[in-house]
């Protein structure tokens, strides 16, 4: 499921996977410039891989009108592009 935030507070990418575990999120940044500071406005969160498409989709629709986007955050079930198995140790 997709749910649309649209946050007005800056957030660390820290601050936001833990709010929002095991989910891939969609932020708006400031510049591209300020991608290195690992922080931003969150915009939406995907809950699972059925709305993937649809993060991707509101990313772009995003861009077009001119706004940074940055998408972090994982489903923790290794079903990224190239990710055969992740896992999440105890501490870290």
């Amino acid at each position: 499921m997709l749910k649309i935030l649209d946050e007005k507070i800056l957030r660390t990418d820290s601050e936001i996977e833990e709010l929002y575990e095991d989910c891939k999120y969609l932020c708006t940044i400031d510049s591209y410039d300020k991608l290195a500071d690992n922080n931003g406005y969150l915009y939406c969160i995907s809950t699972s891989e059925d709305s993937y498409d649809q993060l991707y989709e509101i990313r772009s629709r995003l861009m077009k009108e001119g706004k940074c986007c940055v998408i972090g955050g994982s489903y923790n079930n290794g079903g990224a592009v190239g990710v055969q198995y992740e896992c999440k140790c105890e501490g870290q």
